[in-house]
This record gives C-alpha cells, structure tokens and sequence, in this order.
C-alpha cells in the first residue's frame, strides 16, 4: 500500500491541471419564422400543474381567456378577442372540435392526459381551417428507454374536492406500453353572496356534484427509422347544473349532463437523412347529453329538454417533410376528414365530407431573414371554398443577439358548425363560411445573461372577419343563425419569462398582458371579451422546497349587445391571486395550494357565483 501511494505521489508530479473550457453557442433551432408565431408551455409548469384542468392552466399560464362556468361548469377559450368556435384544438394534429357545437369544453381536459401544450397564432395557424383566433396543439411525447413506469397522484380539497391519478407501464429501448387513468369529483358546494335576490343573502350552491374520469392506453414501438404509435383517449363526464341565482329557490327543477368521449389514432412515421412522412389515421366518438326539467309545486311539468347527440369522426392524415436545398424545406399535407351527428334535434342523420391541401415552404432570403409560405386548398362536400395563403418574414438582427422581428399575414375561414346549419328549428343551411384576415408582428429577444434567462415579446395584430355568424332572436320565439356582421379584432401582447439559477436556488417569473378591442358593425365591444387580462407567476425553489404565487386578473365585460337591456350591465374587473408550497422527499412530493387567498367575490358568467378561498393538499410518488 505505501509502495502504490508513493507511485501515485511520483505520478501527480508530472500532472499539468489544465483551466477548464466552457463552450457557448446559440441553441440548434428550426425555421424562425415557422417558430414566431408559436409559444410553448414550460415542460416544468405542466409536470407540476398535471392535476388541474387545460382551462385553469391556460388561464394562470397564457394569453388566452377562458370564459368559465365555474367547478364542473363548461370552459371555453377566446383566442384574440374571438369566439369560442374560432379557437382550433388540435390532438397529436387531429381537430378535437365537437362537429356539432365547434368548440371545445376545457374543462375536461385534465393536462394529466397531455405531456406537450403549445399556442399558435396568426399565420401559424395556416395549416387547418377553423383558427380564426388561434390554435391549441396538445400533444403525447415519446418515452423510451425508462424501464419501469410508475406515476401516483392523489388530491384533496375545499368542498370535499377529491382527484386520483395512476399512469403505469414499461419503456424498452424500442417499446413502450403505458397506461394513464384519473378520477375526479366534487360537491362544489361551496358558500358564496347571493347578489340575484332581495335582500342579498350567503348560500351555499347546490346541485353542483360532478365526477370526471378517463383512461388513456398507449403503444409505441420505434425500430431503426420508423416509429409506430397507437393511442386511445376515453372520457365520462357525469355533472349537475346548478340553478342561476335568481333561480336558486326554485327547487323543482332537474338539470344534468352526461358526456363522453373515445378518440382512438394509429400512427406511422418512416425517416430518412433529408426528410421524413406520417401518416396517420383516426376515428373519435363523441356522446353530448343534456336535460332539464321543471315543473309545478304539484308536479306538472313546464320545461323539458331531453338533447342527445352523437358525433362520429373519421380522420386520415399524410404529411411529408422534406429538405430541398441548403436551408429550405417542403411540407405537403393531405388531409380529409368525415363528421356526422344523429341528433334529436336534427331532421335525420347530418354529415359532411372535407378534403385539404397544404403546402408550406420555408427557408433564408438572406442570412438574417427567414421566410415561410404557405398555401391550403379545401373542398367541403366536393366544392371548393378557394386557396388560402400565408406569409410569414422573420429578421433576427445581426447587432443585437437574440432580438428577431417578425411579421406576418393569414388568411383563414370556418365552416359553419353542424348546430348552425341544421339545428331545429333555427338551423340555416344557407349559412356562409366565415372569412378572416388577419396581420400580425410582434419583436421578441431571447438570450442568456450568464446564469440569467430572458425571454420577452411585443406584439399586435388586426383582423377582419366577414360573413361573421351570429344566432339572433326571432319573433317565433326562438334563435337563427345569420351572416350578420363583420367584425374587426385588433389589439396587443406582451410576454415576459425570467429565469436566475445560482447555487441551490432558482428564481423564475414570467406574465402575459393581452389588449384585445373586437367590435361589430355596431362599434360595441363583443360580449364577455375583456378589453384587458394579464397573469403572472413566481417561483422559487431550493433544494427540495418549490414555492409558487400566481396572479391572474380579468377586465370589465359586457354580457349584452343591447345598452338597454336591464340585464345587460357588464361584469366587474377582478383579479385572483394563487398561492403553493411544496417539497421533494426522496420519491415522493408533496404539496399544499390555496386559492384566491383574498376570498374575491367575482362572476364570471352572468348571475354564476364562483367559489371563494380554498385549499388543496397533494402528494404523489414517482418511481
């Protein structure tokens, strides 16, 4: 032993210690201009907030506005001072729009079920028809490689709140076999002032239970330069609807909703050095059912709908990657789509065929200037609605590092939803499509300052939208739809995400300030879009503790187009304001939440109380 340490001894002498290199070069990114008009959520924020639903992530964490229901009430998105049928939801790129309504509830989407959320925008947008305002892509990543998967989740709050979550399964090399499952329910039975009765009084809501629960089998198997993946996403959504405020005394009547859904795709994607193909294939079930009675105090019946819809859809996608020439790139998709809905409220079985071609081009002009083109043909029932084209130019300054300017122009259009074409009565099969315009830029500088991250854009855009379908009242005493308007959005965003690391810490913060001016011809501000709505977050971790605080504020809103209307008043400002504390313990985390800490009294909708301060506890295990 004293032999090999005086070897060791005589070794070190003729050691050199070199000083260490560090080595800095900007990230391998795609195209700038195809990346501009896209944001996406931070893989961290999702990971952490996997137990609460798409539509309170996008209101804490994006620039879109939710308009909610509240607890178990349906949640819809407005993307640029747009309707809910203007924002596109795209699932692995397949359209998750109900065929019959157009819209999505996000409310049931638990982002549990997602590993990937991004935000487009603009001329971003090009590549499906339908996103007038925006697109949301949520998307399932790959996992290989991980050996043994084993994810436990259980939740617990306000109101007798419960969520359980499980994913479970193996990763091989070239194999995966996962399996994601949840449950969550509530009494949402919390305690609010009611403003809709004289005198005001405190109650407690009633006939607010709701369960949700869902199950999402995966396969993928990847071999050399292919990948094969099969995915079925089920859920069941069993919900009461409790009474408005004017209305809470009313207790003979009976409302629900039953809901669900089977979207089930099989993918193959082949690579090669210069390009790659997918096609792919899909078909999703959706069920819709509502009703409500209501009747005397002897029990005669007055109200009663009984609407049950069924949606079946049918997808095929081919969509080719190609390098042409140094840095420019072909993408070609061919896409069609069937829907159909036999509905009760239809005169027989309704379907639609549509059949898309797309093209986009991109590339560099200069060495700062990135282009993208594209170009969408679609034929709905074998007519053609015309050519749809794109531009996008994207500069990224040769003097200061990491700023680009970015401008782009789209043009876009909505079919009309199967609701509005052949809803009885007031369905209008003579309905056009709506056209939407639209101009946008926005300036954005990403660069690292040491261990200091900076992240920030400005933007702003102006669309027009013709042929606007809008359901007006009628003298028959019920609603229309109509090609009644043309509307004009425009307005402005601001995004911010700072991010310090040093020693054991990490410093975070990041916000999203959104101006959004949509009028008619009328010159009113669109009912329940705000003028303005912003969000922020902080977070600090260290070692093992992670604490959070997120402020989310919403604008004035008007609920009426008529100023005369009694009822027509608009809905105060409000801002909620968030809070967690968590800790890593070997394998396990565990987290305590409170909500609207200030107990903000606030409406969302119209005469729909919301809950006020309330508390979460969580703890999961990862293996």
């Amino acid at each position: 032993m004293l032999f090999l340490l005086a070897s060791c001894a005589v070794w070190a002498q003729d050691t050199i210690m070199l000083p260490s290199v560090e080595v800095e070069a900007d990230a391998i990114r795609r195209n700038q201009a195809e990346a501009a008009m896209e944001r996406k959520m931070d893989t961290a924020i999702l990971k952490r907030l996997n137990t609460i639903t798409m539509s309170q992530l996008l209101i804490q964490h994006s620039p879109v506005f939710i308009k909610t229901y509240g607890p178990g009430g349906v949640a819809t998105a407005s993307f640029r001072g747009t309707t809910a049928s203007h924002t596109l939801v795209l699932w692995n790129g397949f359209q998750i729009n109900a065929p019959s309504l157009g819209q999505v509830d996000f409310s049931t989407i638990p982002v549990y079920m997602t590993e990937q959320v991004a935000l487009k925008w603009g001329s971003g947008t090009s590549a499906n028809s339908g996103g007038l305002g925006g697109v949301i892509n949520i998307d399932n990543n790959q996992h290989f490689g991980e050996k043994l998967i084993l994810d436990l989740k259980q939740t617990y709050g306000s109101f007798n709140t419960f969520g359980s979550y499980i994913t479970a399964g193996y990763s091989w090399a070239s194999h995966l076999l996962r399996v994601k499952a949840y449950r969550a329910s509530s009494d949402n039975d919390f305690e609010y002032l009611n403003i809709g009765v004289i005198p005001h009084q405190v109650m407690k809501q009633k006939n607010g239970e709701y369960v949700d629960y869902g199950l999402m089998p995966e396969y993928q198997w990847r071999r050399r330069k292919s990948l094969i993946t099969i995915v079925s996403w089920n859920q069941w959504s069993d919900r009461n609807c409790p009474q408005i405020m004017p209305n809470v005394n009313n207790d003979n009547t009976k409302e629900y909703t039953d809901n669900g859904y089977s979207r089930n795709f099989v993918s193959y994607k082949t690579y090669w050095e210069t390009g790659k193909i997918e096609t792919k294939a899909a078909y999703f079930y959706e069920k819709q059912h509502y009703f409500l009675e209501s009747y005397t105090d002897i029990g005669t019946p007055v109200t009663q709908i009984n609407s049950k819809n069924d949606a079946n859809v049918v997808h095929g996608i081919a969509d080719l990657y190609q390098d042409i020439y140094r840095s420019w790139k072909l993408n070609a998709k061919i896409q069609y789509d069937y829907e159909e809905v036999r509905s009760n409220n239809y005169k027989g079985v309704k379907d639609r065929d549509i059949l898309s071609f797309y093209a986009a081009l991109t590339g560099k002009l200069l060495r700062p200037l990135d282009v993208r083109l594209t170009l969408r043909n679609d034929w709905v029932d074998w007519e053609s609605k015309g050519f749809f084209p794109t531009a996008t130019l994207s500069y990224s300054s040769l003097f200061v590092r990491g700023l680009t300017v970015n401008v782009g122009y789209s043009h876009n259009y909505r079919n009309p939803s199967l609701n509005d074409l052949y809803w009885y009565p007031g369905g209008n099969e003579n309905l056009r499509p709506e056209d939407g315009r639209t101009i946008d830029g926005n300036i954005s500088f990403n660069r690292y300052f040491g261990s200091l991250l900076v992240e920030s854009t400005i933007g702003t855009y102006y669309s027009k939208v013709k042929d606007w379908i809008q359901w007006v009242p009628t003298t028959y005493r019920y609603w229309i739809p109509e090609n009644v308007n043309t509307v004009i959005a425009y307005g402005a965003e601001v995004h911010l995400k700072l991010n310090y690391h040093i020693n054991n810490w990490n410093f975070s913060l990041s916000g999203n300030y959104v101006y959004s001016h949509t009028t008619d011809e009328s010159g009113q501000q669109l009912i329940y879009i705000p003028l303005h709505h912003a969000n922020a977050f902080a977070e600090i971790k260290w070692k093992t503790w992670n604490m959070t605080y997120t402020v989310e504020y919403t604008g004035e809103r008007k609920t009426s187009m008529n100023p005369n209307d009694f009822y027509g008043f608009s809905l105060q400002p409000y801002t909620l304001q968030h809070a967690s504390l968590g800790k890593q313990i070997k394998k396990f985390y565990a987290e305590i939440r409170v909500n609207n800490i200030f107990d903000v009294e606030y409406m969302a909708v119209l005469w729909r109380p919301m809950p006020g301060r309330s508390y979460e506890v969580s703890l999961s295990y990862k293996f």
